[in-house]
């Protein structure tokens, strides 16, 4: 359970060293270096992986502030500086791709390729438009606070979870591990990274992007919209897109074997197959905006009853 401490805080990582090219691998939101962990226990000889956790999540340290993009790419540069690691490849999931377009916009030559594994779009996340700041009594902070009260926490996000990725087995011991990251992911991470996913816009940074691009997508994802990936593709000038077939939001865990072929031949510059059959895109409801309309109608309910 190897950490770095750098002037900021203390990050938590694991590591695979199956040789020295280096790959580095960030997660998501309510995630943590176990969204990675089939992609280690596969990983192909001449490299070597390293998966950190973000601030607040996992094993790292959880800090009053810095809960936005910008400074968590600024915690992944003191991290590859940490580990010397001068040039190397970079994979990330939803949040953590908002993160590491930040990065690569930022500091091009670090990148040996960029894989964007259902990203937050450059252009924006827009379901989380109407998701309430947090101040608001519906806060996800809030919300998450009276789901724990009433012990429906953990119910709850195990249904959504699944329902963001219908191809995984809930039934195992790797989905609950996925949970009690879920579960333990400090509050000030919650409502910082959705407010930060909110304002944040990357659409200027992707003409920076030097080097191969490659973004994978489950067409069953109900979070990420398909056409802002596509938006993407076009303005990123060596990029290609990689659909998954009856997969959601994580395809590294919905069908590791296919995410880790695809992923290890766009690394080594192999030809890739990206002819999928495209599905109907499923609607973009967002996880808490359908919590949010839940509760109001529970407390809606709540004060009639008790007039």
């Amino acid at each position: 359970m190897p950490f770095i401490q750098t002037k900021q805080l203390k990050i938590h990582y694991e590591q695979q060293i199956n040789g020295d090219i280096p790959i580095v691998l960030l997660h998501g939101n309510f995630a943590s270096w176990h969204y990675w962990e089939p992609f280690l226990q596969q990983l192909a000889k001449g490299y070597k992986a390293y998966a950190p956790d973000f601030r607040g999540c996992g094993s790292s340290q959880v800090t009053d502030a810095g809960y936005n993009i910008q400074t968590l790419s600024d915690d992944l540069l003191e991290f590859v500086n940490a580990l010397q690691l001068e040039k190397f490849h970079l994979v990330a999931h939803s949040l953590g791709g908002a993160v590491a377009q930040q990065f690569a916009g930022d500091h091009p030559k670090r990148i040996t390729t960029l894989t964007l594994v259902a990203p937050s779009p450059a252009e924006g996340l827009k379901i989380l438009d109407k998701t309430p700041s947090a101040t608001s009594f519906f806060s996800a902070g809030n919300v998450f606070n009276f789901l724990d009260l009433v012990g429906l926490k953990r119910k709850t996000l195990a249904h959504n979870l699944k329902k963001s990725m219908p191809a995984i087995n809930d039934k195992t011991d790797s989905f609950q591990r996925l949970l009690d990251d879920a579960m333990s992911m400090d509050i000030k991470a919650l409502n910082g990274f959705l407010q930060s996913l909110k304002d944040w816009s990357g659409t200027h940074l992707l003409s920076r992007f030097n080097f191969p691009v490659l973004i994978a997508y489950g067409l069953l994802d109900p979070i990420v919209p398909l056409r802002s990936l596509e938006n993407m593709q076009q303005l990123i000038p060596n990029c290609r897109l990689s659909l998954f077939k009856r997969i959601g939001h994580a395809p590294q865990l919905e069908d590791p074997l296919a995410f880790n072929t695809l992923v290890t031949s766009f690394i080594q510059g192999a030809p890739l197959d990206l002819k999928q059959q495209a599905a109907p895109e499923p609607e973009k409801t967002g996880f808490f905006s359908l919590l949010v309309v839940k509760l109001k109608r529970f407390f809606k309910k709540t004060t009639t009853i008790g007039k």
